[in-house]
């Protein structure tokens, strides 16, 4: 599982590629700048939906 910004994807495959893994799981987040100078409810809302992103692609059910 690779957890990368928007603004590093592009290297992200890359190194996965050179790595002999092109296809692994990746979960990409915001930018940084939309996540330094913000409130905590937004933050958790960004990790919330990074947290969802993992648990679905690694096909782990939940009940909400």
């Amino acid at each position: 599982m690779v957890l990368v910004t928007e603004r590093f994807t592009t290297l992200a495959k890359a190194s996965m590629r050179g790595n002999g893994v092109p296809d692994a799981p990746m979960v990409v987040l915001p930018k940084t700048e939309l996540t330094e100078y913000v409130d905590p409810e937004t933050v958790r809302s960004i990790a919330k939906e990074a947290i969802e992103s993992i648990i679905a692609q690694l096909g782990i059910a939940t009940s909400d």
